[in-house]
């Protein structure tokens, strides 16, 4: 550990006012359209893109022997979605009086993130048999200081082994825009996001909803903007209708793979290697609830575009995991889902008031993905047999 990371975790442990942050408030989170439900039993509004299903059921995969740590309003741990698969987290923030045991979702976001990864009963994630853990770094009201953020991605740093995690979902952001992390020296939510990356653990990251906000300049939110979390945007899954939303952007139609108008974006033209890696359905999905223990949600935004992309990434690890007995590389996993993405273009069919940088990008595809896995483990397997066979006996 270098001198840089010992200084930020004595400064996790000492106080906020000794972390070096690059943004101090999160951008609060809305909360979920809540119903008793359910009502859409599947995630049929993204399973159509993502083909999950298809995924689960091709490669006998469904998440097993993988831990989702989920950094957000907290959980509603005792819905049906998540019975027997619910980690003990840990909650960071002064609600619920300090009780750093109780991670209680009376928000909404954080269930329904949680739901889209790995629900598992009246709803069905993309990974319903992965395990999950809730760490609360977001009060009841959405709002957030990312001090907390660091400390609770210090406590999955410290609990990844014990607790088996090996995909962070994060579905938050500052407001702002960046469209590089090199202004970004020292940064103790940068460092710790090394750290996990460096350990294995895929840290899926919202790009960010203030691309009409900002003008329609290409960039993403602090902290997507590292280069080492895997960054996800958002595109329509269907034709949904007309949308408005709260920042001014309008949707006036909707189509699959159309880039939704909130959606930051940055391409690698002018990104390099902090670009968005992947988007995936975010614009609405359903998933479980906070109402009761079979209650369901409904939302838009980035963050269900990073729940996908955090499900698909658990589909990915425990094939992985299963079939070579370890698990993959955070540089392995980017690399399939680029490999097995569906390309969608930015500016070909959209119908909205927000300006598009006309190039491509890549939407994320369960399907996809586990193939370019799969035959590179076959390949490997090929290439070490060869090997093999040709050493002298």
């Amino acid at each position: 550990m270098n001198d840089k990371a010992i200084m930020n975790d004595k400064a996790l442990s000492q106080g906020s006012s000794h972390l070096l942050l690059h943004a101090e408030s999160v951008a609060p989170v809305e909360t979920p359209v809540q119903k008793d439900g359910p009502y859409l039993p599947e995630l049929t509004d993204i399973d159509l893109l993502v083909r999950a299903p298809e995924a689960r059921r091709d490669f006998n995969v469904g998440g097993s022997g993988v831990t989702v740590a989920v950094l957000d309003t907290g959980l509603r741990g005792s819905h049906v979605d998540f019975a027997g698969r619910v980690v003990p987290g840990r909650n960071v923030t002064t609600g619920h009086g300090g009780d750093a045991t109780d991670a209680t979702d009376l928000h909404g976001h954080g269930t329904s993130v949680a739901g889209i990864v790995c629900a598992g009963r009246i709803h069905t994630g993309v990974a319903p048999n992965a395990r999950i853990v809730p760490v609360k770094v977001l009060g009841d009201d959405g709002r957030g200081r990312f001090a907390d953020v660091a400390r609770g991605l210090d406590w999955v740093l410290d609990h990844r082994m014990t607790l088996g995690i090996s995909t962070l979902c994060m579905s938050l952001g500052a407001a702002d825009n960046r469209a590089t992390d090199t202004d970004l020296p020292g940064d103790a939510i940068g460092a710790l996001l090394q750290e996990l990356t460096d350990a294995g653990v895929a840290c899926c990251v919202c790009a960010g909803n203030e691309y009409h906000a900002h003008g329609g300049v290409q960039g993403m939110s602090y902290p997507a903007i590292f280069r080492q979390t895997l960054s996800v945007g958002a595109v329509y899954d269907a034709d949904e209708g007309p949308f408005r939303y709260p920042d001014g952007a309008k949707a006036f139609s909707t189509l699959p793979d159309r880039l939704t108008p909130f959606s930051q974006r940055l391409h690698h033209k002018v990104g390099g290697p902090c670009a968005t890696d992947i988007f995936a359905p975010g614009s609405p999905v359903t998933s479980a609830g906070i109402r009761n223990d079979t209650g369901e949600s409904i939302q838009y935004g980035s963050s269900r575009a990073t729940a996908v992309t955090a499900g698909v990434v658990a589909l990915l690890q425990s094939f992985h995991l299963r079939t070579t007995g370890e698990l993959p590389t955070v540089a392995d996993v980017k690399r399939w889902l680029l490999r097995g993405a569906t390309v969608v273009y930015d500016g070909d069919d959209e119908h909205d008031n927000v300006g598009h940088t006309g190039l491509t990008f890549p939407r994320i595809s369960a399907v996809g993905a586990l193939f370019a896995c799969a035959k590179e483990l076959a390949m490997r397997e090929l290439v070490s047999a060869e090997r093999l066979a040709g050493q002298p006996h």
